[in-house]
C-alpha cells in the first residue's frame, strides 16, 4: 500500500515567485555566524581624531558594543525577511503540487513518515484518497488557490505587526544604549578633568553616536 503511493509521488517544480533572483536567500548575503565576511555589511565607525588618547579607548569600548546592537538588529531583520520568503515559496509549493494533484510532496520526510509505525495507511484511508483524487477538477484547484489566498493575507498582516514591534524595539535599545554612553562619556569627561564637574557638558553626536534604525526596510524585493 506504501510503495503504491510512493509510486504516485514525484518531483514538482513550482513556479518561482515574482523577484525571487533578489530574494535574500538565493543571494545568500545574510550574516552567518562564524563568516567574517557576511559581517561586513556592518561599519565599525573609527574614533574622531580630536579626541584624546583616553577619550578614544572610551568611544572603541562603546563602539563595541553599538556594533553588537547593530548587528543584532540586521539578523533580526534578516530573519524576518527569510521567514516571509519561505512561507511563499511554501504557498507556491503547495500550488504546484495542487495542480500536479499530488497531495504530499515529494520529500524525505514523507518518506520517513511511512516508515513510522504509527502512520500505517488502513484501507478506508487509502479508499479516501483515491476518491479524492479521482474528484479534483478546476473547481476544486481554485477553491485551492483561495485558501492560499486567504492563509497569506493573514500571514501579511502578522508579519506586519511582527515588523513594527521589532522596529518600535530597536529604537527602543538604540535609544536606551545612547543614554547610558552619553552618562557613561560624561563622567569620563570629569574624571579626567576635561570640563567643569559642575557644569553638565556638552557632548558632540560624533563622540557618541546613537544606533541607526532605519524604519525603511523591504520585507520583499520590490
Amino acid at each position: 500500500m506504501i510503495e503504491r503511493r510512493r509510486k504516485g509521488l514525484f518531483p514538482v517544480q513550482p513556479k518561482p515567485p515574482q523577484g525571487f533572483k533578489d530574494y535574500l536567500m538565493n543571494r545568500c548575503t545574510y550574516v552567518l555566524a562564524g563568516n567574517a565576511t557576511s559581517r561586513l555589511s556592518v561599519p565599525i565607525t573609527p574614533p574622531p581624531q580630536s579626541l584624546s588618547p583616553p577619550m578614544k579607548e572610551l568611544f572603541q569600548e562603546q563602539e563595541k558594543e553599538r556594533y553588537r546592537l547593530r548587528m543584532q538588529h540586521v539578523i533580526e531583520k534578516e530573519k524576518l525577511v527569510l521567514s516571509v520568503e519561505q512561507e511563499i515559496l511554501r504557498v507556491h509549493g503547495r500550488a504546484a503540487r495542487a495542480l500536479a494533484n499530488q497531495a504530499l510532496p515529494f520529500s524525505a520526510c514523507t518518506i520517513l513518515k511511512d516508515e513510522e509505525v504509527y502512520n500505517v495507511i488502513t484501507p478506508e484511508q487509502e479508499e479516501k484518497d483515491r476518491n479524492a483524487r479521482s474528484r479534483y477538477n478546476g473547481r476544486l484547484f481554485l477553491s485551492w488557490l483561495q485558501d492560499v489566498d486567504d492563509k497569506w493575507e493573514k500571514i501579511k498582516l502578522a508579519v506586519l505587526l511582527k515588523e513594527e514591534s521589532m522596529l518600535l524595539r530597536h529604537h527602543n535599545e538604540a535609544e536606551s544604549l545612547h543614554a547610558v554612553q552619553k552618562m557613561d562619556w560624561e563622567w569620563k569627561l570629569k574624571e579626567l578633568g576635561l570640563c567643569e564637574a559642575k557644569n553638565k557638558p556638552v557632548i558632540d553626536e560624533h563622540h557618541v553616536p546613537m544606533v541607526h534604525v532605519s524604519d525603511d526596510f523591504d520585507l520583499l524585493p520590490a
